[in-house]
């Protein structure tokens, strides 16, 4: 057995915080670790030491832009990955577009996204980005039916930019739907008070498992987006799923009206008593987003690059 491998994850911190923590669960042989380079100092003082000893530096979100920690890791001659995860997309079609991009970035990172549409959108910017997934799932969940009487929808919408994750299409929607009652977590939505009679802004949930229990479908419209987890933790519970993208075992609804057809669709369904949970999107998570599969996949890929350390 060789030296163990030395991992620095960092980007995003929630997802990096978690995969950081999934990885060495499952792979206890490498050192695996997320720094905070966004928002502590403390972490970003630890990165400037720590990336030049790692054999991986993995980022979750990407950039052309230029990075001081990006640098330090090619600098260091330590092979960098990025997985691009949506708005860093648009953000680097932007830097493309006005010519402030950093071309060896580009050439000198391996780059993964999750999700065909990403990638698509980062061959058209000269981003070649190989599919791999990260976000995973450690056990099955019960698919319950939901206890609401009302159909009842759920969205995750951040107080952080909520119109660009569709705020106000969701409550225009919900104006237009008075038979059907609609959820918000993430946000309070103080900002957009009053809200519609059949409207509630839970913000923040810790335990999301009540709030699944009462829905019915999941909706996710924002402006842009990655392969959400709401969504496949959505699907994982046997949710109905509208999505603004063509995933598997999705509704497909790329604008306000096509969300409101479906939903009255969906409606009319549920008002003559035949509902079914959407167990074929609870099936197609446990096949390809159990943990076993994605660490083993990931861990894999880490490993290949990591041999390329000069």
């Amino acid at each position: 057995m060789g030296k163990p491998l030395k991992i620095t994850i960092i980007g995003l911190p929630l997802f990096g915080e978690r995969l950081a923590k999934a990885l060495q669960s499952f792979d206890q042989e490498n050192n695996y670790s997320f720094l905070n380079t966004y928002y502590n100092k403390w972490d970003k003082l630890k990165a400037y030491f720590r990336i030049p000893k790692s054999d991986v530096v993995f980022s979750i979100n990407g950039s052309i832009l230029t990075s001081g920690v990006f640098d330090r890791t090619l600098k260091s001659k330590v092979p960098l990955v990025m997985n691009w995860v949506g708005t860093d997309v648009m953000l680097a079609a932007e830097a493309m577009a006005n010519g402030s991009y950093r071309k060896d970035y580009i050439d000198k990172a391996h780059h993964f996204c999750e999700v065909n549409w990403i990638r698509e959108e980062l061959d058209v910017i000269g981003i070649h980005a190989e599919i791999m997934n990260f976000a995973s799932f450690e056990k099955d969940f019960e698919l319950l039916m939901p206890v609401s009487k009302k159909l009842t929808v759920l969205t995750y919408i951040p107080a952080v930019r909520s119109d660009f994750y569709g705020i106000q299409e969701f409550l225009d929607v919900a104006k237009d739907l008075t038979e059907i009652d609609f959820l918000i977590v993430g946000t309070e939505a103080k900002e957009y008070m009053p809200l519609p009679k059949n409207v509630k802004a839970l913000g923040w949930v810790k335990d999301m498992d009540e709030i699944y229990a009462q829905a019915h479908i999941a909706v996710r419209i924002p402006q842009h987006d990655g392969l959400s987890t709401f969504i496949l933790e959505s699907l994982a519970r046997g949710k109905q799923v509208i999505y603004k993208y063509a995933l598997d075992h999705c509704h497909l609804a790329k604008t306000k009206d096509e969300l409101v057809f479906k939903l009255k669709e969906l409606n009319d369904v549920f008002k003559f008593g035949h509902w079914k949970l959407n167990s074929e999107g609870a099936n197609f998570v446990r096949d390809e987003f159990n943990r076993e599969t994605i660490m083993k996949n990931l861990t894999s890929k880490l490993r290949k690059i990591a041999k390329q350390k000069k």
